[in-house]
């Protein structure tokens, strides 16, 4: 990983000329040198904003730039105080391979804020030729996701795939890149009040500190703590739909006056748990199972059989032609069924059919927003859609008997997004006439196999007429056969539906079973033998630092990094306040600088990148401060980018930097000058 500002550009229109700074940044340590209130914090500033990160500083949409880039500037030389008209931030930057893209991001003028530029190589050293731009957009739903979202670009751009993590609200996110760069840049004013950093906390992440430090780090901890999260969800959604599968069994059989004993309330890893369940039926002042009392209920129905009763010798031709009626209706209820359900799975796979063709149109206005979007904050490039797609049946379209020309609209980016959403209104109304179809299908289906089930009980009846003997049973002879015949077949039909019901608790015992063994082989791997040894060499490097800057509220020895929050502690307490002002900087410089060098020895996502504004706080001495800029210039012999941004006496800092590889960047008076 690595991100390397190479030049920096800031441009002001002003009512009395222009005005501007260049910059140029070398690899190793770079020292910006100016008075105080000329321009410095501005500078690094700039930085911060042409990346769109200024929102890392506070949730407030603010430019976070100083009144010369936005109101008015101060012209010494002319003694005039010129007002700003328009102004922008240009940045070159380099990745690990060596591509270069230049940013420019508007601060003042017509352009929108959110709107960023970006062309491909060095255009401030190299000029436009062959250079390709495109627009993106910051500070907007989508900058980190979506194609024209600008973090989005840029964390490829770095090489960074940025992690899934947990929002407060047990959502999902991405670890945004305001969540990072306080590791790599401290501002003057809150920048150096806690270690590791200020984080934004109005993004909502859960353990923010936690969750960026072990991304910048290359730690396992980070997914494996996902993971963790992920099983907790799971199971908590597991535990949801058993509960909701025992209610149903539950009220059902209820709902016949039975009862079920040995249901498990809960999730359970037994595969054995459901043998116990048993359903029961109360007989009078019992409760018997229920296949032993549908056993009494078919001895029963069998002895009213068999009963002497009315004669039906005279009622056997009746009995006869209603059989044969019975029958043919029984083949029109069976050819009906089969009927229905070839049209509900016809209409399942129309319905799926509009799902993605709604999913299609998701898709395309998505686009079409995003390209109104950059239109709206300036941009004047083509819409960034597919063009050889048709919008509305996502067919190709490329050959055509009538001439297309490239780069001709045939529509209005307005216009297609008003196109694509009538379109998805009228594929969305089809789609919800499907679903109304399709119950409407299964409510026939149901009425058919109740009038089925009538049907064959009725001819089964008629049946049993002709083969019964000459003496019928009585009137309450025939109603207690039909009301037990009927009670059989709810019972037989409530014991086949709970039979298939207990049937689909065997995947969640399985599911259940999984997840339980997963979150227990999670809780014993929190931190992986090579993240050990990652935290072991970062607390190895802060305890040199800190010894090497002069700590001294305790021996330095004594400091050592927590494997669960990654701050700094000792004796397993962090520190804080009964730390010294000046130690607390001084911790400050060795965990941030030692962060950077653990890339030097381990895999990491750091881009070897740090910006320090003002790193020496509080008084410190210029011993430690000497020490730091040290240890800061052995960056460019590792591939790595310092810039500290100073008020230092200069003639001091001249001395301590003469023998160091080290780029001076010094300014006598203000930053921004005439140009």
């Amino acid at each position: 990983m690595k991100l390397r500002f190479r030049r920096l550009r800031l441009r002001v229109e002003t009512d009395q000329g222009g005005y501007g700074a260049d910059l140029r940044f070398k690899d190793g340590l770079n020292v910006i040198w100016a008075d105080n209130t000329k321009g410095k914090s501005t500078i690094l500033q700039s930085l911060v904003y042409a990346l769109g990160l200024e929102r890392m500083l506070s949730p407030k949409r603010t430019i976070p730039l100083a009144y010369v880039m936005t109101s008015h500037l101060t012209d010494e030389a002319r003694g005039i105080k010129p007002r700003v008209l328009e102004s922008s931030v240009w940045l070159e930057i380099e990745n690990e391979v060596g591509n270069v893209i230049t940013v420019r991001r508007p601060v003042i003028g017509a352009a929108d804020r959110r709107l960023v530029s970006v062309w491909t190589g060095g255009v401030l050293a190299e000029g436009f030729v062959d250079a390709e731009q495109r627009d993106y957009f910051v500070h907007d739903p989508g900058a980190a996701q979506r194609e024209a979202g600008f973090h989005r670009m840029l964390s490829s751009f770095i090489g960074w795939e940025l992690p899934e993590v947990r929002r407060l609200d047990g959502t999902e996110t991405v670890l945004y890149l305001e969540t990072l760069f306080p590791l790599f840049f401290v501002e003057q004013k809150a920048g150096w009040s806690t270690i590791p950093a200020a984080f934004p906390t109005w993004l909502q992440i859960r353990d923010t500190s936690r969750r960026a430090v072990e991304f910048v780090m290359g730690l396992e901890s980070g997914p494996i703590e996902l993971r963790r999260q992920r099983v907790d969800t799971a199971l908590a959604q597991l535990k949801g739909e058993w509960a909701s599968k025992v209610g149903a069994i539950v009220q059902t059989v209820q709902g016949i006056g039975g009862r079920v004993t040995g249901l498990p309330t809960l999730p359970t890893a037994s595969p054995t748990a459901m043998e116990a369940v048993a359903l029961q039926v109360r007989e009078g002042d019992v409760w018997l199972p229920l296949s032993e009392v549908r056993r009494e209920i078919a001895a029963r129905v069998e002895a009213l059989r068999t009963a002497e009763g009315m004669t039906v010798t005279s009622a056997g031709g009746e009995a006869s032609t209603r059989i044969t009626e019975l029958s043919q209706r029984l083949g029109r209820i069976n050819f009906e069924r089969m009927r229905l359900f070839q049209l509900r799975q016809t209409e399942i796979a129309a319905a799926s059919s509009l799902m993605s063709r709604i999913a299609a149109l998701d898709e395309d206005l998505e686009k079409n927003l995003d390209a109104q979007k950059l239109r709206r904050l300036g941009s004047a490039l083509g819409v960034i859609v597919a063009t050889d797609h048709c919008p509305t049946c996502a067919q190709p379209i490329a050959d055509s008997l009538l001439p297309q020309e490239p780069g001709i609209e045939t529509m209005g980016v307005a216009e297609n997004i008003e196109y694509i959403r009538a379109q998805r209104e009228i594929f969305a109304r089809l789609q919800r006439q499907s679903e109304s179809t399709l119950n409407d299908i299964d409510a026939r289906i149901e009425a058919s196999d109740a009038e089925l089930r009538d049907a064959a009980a009725l001819l089964r009846a008629s049946k049993d007429d002709l083969q019964a003997p000459s003496s019928a049973p009585s009137t309450a002879q025939i109603a207690e056969r039909l009301r037990l015949e009927q009670r059989f077949e709810s019972l037989a039909m409530l014991e086949e539906r709970i039979s298939l019901w207990l049937a689909d608790f065997e995947p969640l015992v399985e599911r259940y079973a999984s997840l339980a063994g997963e979150k227990a082989e999670l809780a014993n791997s929190r931190h992986s033998e090579r993240d050990q040894a990652k935290v072991a060499k970062f607390a190895e490097l802060v305890r040199a630092q800190a010894r090497d800057y002069g700590f001294s509220t305790f021996d330095a020895s004594e400091i050592d990094i927590s494997a669960d929050t990654f701050r700094p502690q000792k004796e397993g307490f962090e520190l804080g306040f009964e730390l010294s002002a000046s130690d607390a900087i001084r911790l400050k410089w060795a965990y941030e600088l030692g962060l950077m060098e653990l890339a030097r020895s381990f895999d990491t996502n750091h881009p070897r990148l740090l910006v320090f504004d003002e790193p020496r706080q509080q008084e410190a001495r210029q011993l430690s401060f000497q020490e730091l800029l040290k240890r800061a210039a052995q960056s460019g012999r590792h591939a790595e980018q310092v810039i500290f941004a100073t008020s230092e006496d200069r003639s001091t800092l001249e001395s301590y930097v003469r023998f160091l590889d080290c780029n001076l960047i010094p300014y006598d008076g203000y930053i921004i000058q005439a140009e």
